[in-house]
């Protein structure tokens, strides 16, 4: 009994730990957001000061930022269509058909997700450049598909695994091809890993800075390129910069809560077998 009350103790320690270490900065920002600079610079720390919404009147009137929000929708929301559209019939292949090299293949598409981001982004602007393509949505959704491929193909093999075989032979004794059987038996059961992976793929997308740093246009540009503008040469607008930060968290914020029940079945999707 010791011993258990013990682990008990030490695990909401842990949790405790972990909450702080992670709400601490969130609720800095949140409150940066609101204040004034002398408060944001004085050398004591303001719980208690007069909340200004001058911060958000700069983000939202002079920077405009709601056109980055809208720039970074349209291409987290591309790339991942686009990823799940692509990724979701690689996995299944790779998880039921009898493939020559199968695991070689799945290693090759791994392998693309671990080539770090600065290695590419070169060559990404010498072929959009060519392309004509640079500066455009086009250019931003398909270099962010390099890096959300992997994660759907490797996710959703796994949700297609752990499917019982026999639900898929069943639909082809019925009469049903191998399309049918992946439509309408293994996507519909792995549907809770499918809005997990979804999420990922949005959140991936949606914090990516390099990509759209190097490859986007002064209409393209996306939630982490407005953020970052706040840092200027000499000083950072910290009430700007906090601002700017509190609304990018809020949209994935409301997908978090809206897609919480989906994650935490897709995340445990296959955990217990029974």
């Amino acid at each position: 009994m010791k011993t258990n009350r013990g682990w008990t103790v030490a695990s909401y320690a842990i949790v405790a730990a972990f909450l702080v270490g992670v709400l601490v900065p969130i609720a800095a920002v949140v409150l940066n957001s609101f204040k004034q600079p002398n408060d944001i610079f004085s050398s004591t720390l303001k719980l208690a000061f007069s909340p200004t919404l001058d911060n958000y009147s700069k983000v939202l009137g002079q920077l405009q930022f709601q056109d980055f929000l809208v720039n970074s929708t349209v291409v987290a929301a591309g790339s991942t269509v686009l990823s799940i559209v692509v990724g979701v019939p690689a996995a299944y292949a790779l998880a039921r058909l009898p493939l020559r090299g199968r695991e070689l293949w799945a290693g090759a598409i791994l392998f693309t997700r671990m080539v770090p981001a600065v290695a590419l982004v070169v060559p990404m602007y010498v072929i959009f450049q060519r392309l004509e393509l640079l500066g455009s949505y086009t250019a931003l959704i398909a270099a962010h598909t390099t890096f959300n491929l992997p994660i759907v193909v490797w996710m959703m093999r796994s949700f297609f695994e752990e499917l019982p075989p026999d639900l898929e032979e069943a639909a082809l004794v019925d009469g049903a091809n191998r399309l049918g059987a992946f439509i309408r038996v293994a996507v519909p059961l792995t549907a809770p890993g499918l809005a997990a992976t979804s999420v990922l793929c949005l959140l991936f997308s949606w914090n990516e800075f390099l990509f759209a740093l190097v490859l986007s246009g002064r209409g393209t540009q996306t939630v982490p390129i407005g953020v970052a503008s706040f840092i200027g040469t000499v000083s950072v607008d910290w009430g700007g910069s906090s601002a700017a930060a509190v609304l990018a968290m809020l949209p994935v914020f409301v997908l978090g809560l809206a897609a919480q029940r989906f994650l935490v079945r897709g995340l445990t999707f296959g955990a217990v077998k029974g």
